[in-house]
């Protein structure tokens, strides 16, 4: 596989500015433990919203809601609805009659520096509602705690005014209430936290700290924090009254018992007591201003962010009642730390930090000293970046604008037999150029994109309109970009995902959760002047109906994981494949002259009448509305139809979301390549022909399945993808996959921080899943194809560890110790040479035997003391040391001990010889073995993988695989444009 390895696309990766998880504390009620759907949001600066899925510690981007332009996202809220209990009687087979607990709904709302608050709506992915009142902008925003009995929260939000706004949820709205006022108008609220329901906490810009009672709007309570007199020398303002700075209460937030945390620009955390409000402990733990706070459910740990980068963590002295300590500090970002929240749960007890670098960091709370923490990607799990692999063009996009690169010329046009990584930087920089670009009207940013294979046609989607774009070559080289018009039925209504099939014909378009997809016809030109077209009437599939219990659609999300989230085409453009959060596969055909013939289909369903797969826990409804057909959007007149696979029912549940769906290039009829051994079936005179399209899917959890759509059947080389037949390597990896890129049965799959290849045609063997041999680690820094085989590794398999043994950071920290090591030292010979000889590193302080026997001090000292006059190095005399050692040893063990060391030195000089023949049969062998799987970790942070050729069926000259180029664009970390930092001197 060539690689262009590049960095043109214009990604920027916005600042963090806030983080909420939805339940921050589910292990703390035991209701919610029983299967509450936990999530994380993240707002960044541009007004994104980013919404993950902790799932014990594999951290899911499951969507991003875009923002806008001038848009920002400043503060984040869960309110949780009411808990029931719903008893469906003895009927329900499901609930074996015993009551089932109907979650509340979670929603979600938002401020960004306006006096508006907006509550999203998480199946569509857009703004649901808006509310403001008569206050200044709002700076902070918290819920107001659940009471035991059932009622609604409220959120509070903190202005610039100096005034605490109230905002009801009552009746699935958002009204604005009343308004809690400060004397002091030039008072602004910049944090806020609640002690009780009813008693807020907020911190303010003049150095004080305010209880308001929201019931009445009375302020109960006002510590103050003092004077920065460390500023003030700073500034040399004098210790007049006059010139006084006032500290700034960045943070607060209330621990179970009541007590007060807060922190400030003076970079101080303050204990106040939640009963007599007064300070109970002051600790200077950051240089500068401390920005954020979070605590542990059960109050025993405070954790605090700041300017400096530092990230504290705090622990209760035992057996001193409201004192605490420093245990550590840490910096793991390379700007301010602006946001924390705590999330602990069954398993699972972490703290999200993060701020202008726009990495989200994981750290370990609980165990926090006894595991590593994890660093999440900064770039989207949705790839921002499609190509035309016929006219060698890749578009990317962010934000509302869309940039068309054009490559050139291949990549073995340019460097001939050199390798990829000793070209010229200058020379493969010129090799790609900008040649279009397309700038969205409207403040929406966009939300998915695509190109046809050609080239001809780009489609651009957002959240309210849907766009297409004609490209034409002009003689120069560039192109010329000409708006096309899109069906009005479609171009007003928006979309959120967006896929053009490879022969340019259809386009289909996802929105949200809706039940159906679009699909439009595009009519190509007749020639080069003609201008691109669409149908007027779109194709409207309908989407299966499932069995999902009615206390499910109705309670925490709702029907959020139904959200479409990948669609695909096959390689011909007559079956399309698309699935959602909630794993559910949908599947439709393209029938007519150019579609798939009934023969084929026949022959299909007949082969697949005894190996249906049936999800007992999925089965469809009855209802017949469920078999409708796919198609009333089109005109009976016309020939070719979209309908739904006559299998599709029968597919089963996938166990997590699909991040990753593709078809092969398998395609009834012509020859088979996936999973069938690559070099036979393109050679052979006869080579076997697929039956049916292969249908690739990669869960959240790493997990690979393969389907035969038409057949509803897995494929028969499945077991070759299996967890146990996959290399430790894979199993390790914490990333999710993105995409998958195909080259014959070859699957390159890539990631945020790997890119690994699985070749489907070849056999597992225990070698092939053990662990990494020399031979495999030279051939992981390469990036070129693979042509080398790896040397099978004597180890025994390694069990890959259970992701359950760590909190949902990273892994665990491992106790590290000298184990049975090579050494070897340099002697030299009588006859003047030097050789490398083995150093015995036997443990003997374990078999209670020190560096030598009594025995043999006296005769070694004799020993040095005649080689004083000689030319004897120091490792002689080491050396002699380890044979008079060995020699001791031997007489003193038992004859059966002697047996045994025999036995075992024939055993593993059996062993060297029967590895010696091998690599010598291996060496001798005139072409080397098809290696099973590869990987490389080089290429990190991977914003995406685009082919720029199409694959060939035909094999390539120098090997059995047809070629691939691709285009690997990465995104590092350093290249995020971060603003000057406060004291960015300080090292």
């Amino acid at each position: 596989m060539d690689i262009h390895r590049c960095r043109f696309v214009p990604f920027k990766a916005a600042a963090i500015n806030a983080v909420a998880f939805s339940h921050p504390h589910l292990a703390a009620d035991s209701k919610y433990s029983r299967g509450a759907p936990a999530r994380m949001a993240i707002g960044r600066a541009n007004g994104d919203i980013e919404i993950w899925n902790p799932m014990h510690g594999t951290w899911m981007q499951e969507t991003t809601i875009p923002g806008g332009q001038d848009r920002s996202v400043e503060g984040l809220a869960w309110v949780v609805g009411d808990d029931e209990e719903l008893d469906y009687g003895h009927g329900n087979s499901s609930t074996k009659g015993r009551p089932v607990l109907s979650h509340g709904q979670l929603r979600l709302f938002s401020i960004g520096y306006t006096n508006t608050i907006t509550e999203w709506d998480l199946e569509k992915g857009c703004a649901k509602r808006h509310a403001s009142g008569q206050h200044g902008e709002l700076w902070c925003l918290a819920t107001q705690p659940k009471a035991a009995a059932a009622t609604t929260q409220r959120l509070v939000g903190g202005t610039m005014d100096g005034c605490l706004a109230l905002y009801t949820t009552e009746d699935d709205d958002l009204r604005f209430q009343r308004l809690c006022r400060t004397p002091k108008k030039s008072v602004k609220i910049v944090s806020i936290a609640f002690q009780t329901r009813q008693l807020a906490v907020a911190g303010c810009s003049d150095g004080t700290i305010r209880v308001f009672d929201i019931r009445n709007g009375a302020i109960l309570h006002s510590m103050t924090m003092g004077r920065d007199l460390l500023a003030e020398r700073a500034v040399g303002s004098g210790a007049s009254s006059g010139s006084a700075k006032h500290v700034i209460v960045w943070s607060v937030r209330c621990l179970p018992n009541g007590d007060i945390v807060s922190g400030d620009s003076t970079g101080q955390i303050c204990i106040w007591d939640g009963a007599t409000y007064t300070q109970a402990q002051r600790i200077q733990s950051h240089t500068q201003d401390v920005l954020s706070l979070a605590t542990s459910a059960d109050g025993s740990s405070i954790i605090s962010g700041g300017m400096d980068r530092r990230v504290v963590l705090y622990r209760e002295i035992a057996g001193q009642t409201s004192r605490w300590a420093k245990v550590w500090h840490r910096r793991y970002h390379q700007h301010d730390v602006k946001a924390l929240a705590a999330f602990e749960s069954k398993g699972v007890s972490v703290v999200v930090a993060g701020g202008p670098d726009a990495t989200p960091v994981v750290l370990p709370l609980q165990k926090s000293g006894f595991e590593h923490h994890r660093t999440l990607s900064h770039l989207p799990q949705t790839v921002p970046v499609a190509s035309a692999p016929d006219a060698r063009l890749v578009i990317c996009w962010w934000e509302r604008r869309v940039e068309i690169w054009a490559f050139d010329t291949s990549l073995n046009e340019i460097l001939g037999d050199a390798a990829t990584d000793t070209a010229d930087a200058d020379t493969l920089d010129r090799n790609r150029r900008l040649v279009g670009r397309i700038i969205i009207k409207g403040d929406a940013n966009i939300t998915a994109a695509a190109i046809s294979a050609d080239g001809s046609y780009v489609v651009v989607a957002t959240i309210n309109e849907v766009k297409a774009f004609q490209l034409r070559k002009t003689s120069s080289g560039d192109l010329a970009i000409s708006k096309v018009a899109v069906p009005a039925s479609i171009a007003n209504k928006g979309a959120s995902g967006a896929a053009v099939s490879p022969n340019g014909r259809w386009v289909a378009l996802s929105n949200g959760v809706e039940n159906h997809m679009t699909v439009i016809e595009a009519v190509s030109p007749g020639n080069d002047d003609d201008k691109l077209s669409f149908r007027a009437k779109p194709t409207r599939l309908v989407r299966l109906r499932r069995s999902i219990p009615r206390h499910e659609l109705f309670s925490g999300l709702g029907r959020y994981d139904r959200r479409v989230i990948r669609l695909a085409f096959s390689p011909d453009s007559k079956l399309l494949a698309v699935g959602d959060l909630a794993g559910y596969i949908d599947t439709w055909v393209l029938r007519g002259p150019n579609g798939i013939t009934d023969e084929v289909s026949a022959t299909d369903a007949a082969d697949g009448e005894d190996d249906e797969m049936v999800d007992v826990n999925d089965e469809e409804d009855s209802d017949a509305s469920s078999d409708e057909d796919a198609s009333d959007a089109e005109d009976d007149g016309e020939a070719n139809k979209w309908v739904r696979n006559p299998r599709a029912k029968q597919l089963p549940k996938l166990s997590g979301a699909p991040v990753v769906l593709s078809f092969s290039a398998d395609v009834p009829g012509a020859p088979a390549v996936a999973g069938e051994p690559f070099s036979s079936s393109s050679q052979s005179a006869n080579p076997p022909l697929a039956r049916d399209y292969v249908l690739l899917a990669v869960t959240a959890t790493s997990r690979l399945f393969a389907f035969n759509p038409l057949r509803a059947r897995l494929v028969p080389w499945l077991r070759r993808l299996s967890p146990a037949n996959l290399p430790l390597e894979f199993r390790n990896i914490r990333d999710i996959s993105k995409g998958v890129l195909w080259q014959g049965p070859r699957v390159w799959i890539y990631g945020t921080s790997f890119l690994f290849m699985v070749d489907t045609s070849v056999e597992p063997t225990a070698a092939s899943t053990s662990t990494s041999s020399t031979a495999d680690k030279a051939n992981a820094s390469s990036s070129t194809a693979l042509t080398s085989a790896p040397t099978p590794s004597a180890e025994a398999p390694k069990r890959k560890r259970k992701r359950g043994d760590d909190s949902g950071a990273g892994s665990r920290m491992e106790i590290t110790g000298l184990g049975p090591q090579r050494v070897q030292m340099v002697v030299e010979s009588a006859e003047g040479g030097v050789s490398w000889v083995d150093v015995d590193m036997e443990d003997a302080e374990e078999k209670g035997e020190g560096l030598g026997d009594d025995d043999d001090d006296g005769d070694s000292d004799e020993d040095s003391d005649s080689d004083d006059g000689e030319a004897t190095s120091h490792a002689q005399k080491l050396l002699h040391q380890q044979q008079q050692q060995q020699q001791a040893k031997h007489h003193k063990k038992s004859p059966r001990k002697t047996r045994k060391q025999q036995q075992d030195e024939e055993k593993e000089e059996k062993e060297a010889a029967e590895a010696d023949k091998q690599l010598q049969k291996h060496l001798r062998s005139p072409q080397p073995q098809t290696p099973r799987w590869w990987h490389t970790f080089k290429y990190r942070p991977i914003l995406g993988v685009v082919p720029l050729a199409t694959a060939s069926s035909t094999p390539s000259s120098s090997s059995a695989y047809p070629s691939l180029e691709v285009a690997l664009i990465e995104r590092p970390g350093w290249d995020i444009d971060l603003p000057l930092r406060y004291g960015g001197d300080e090292r």
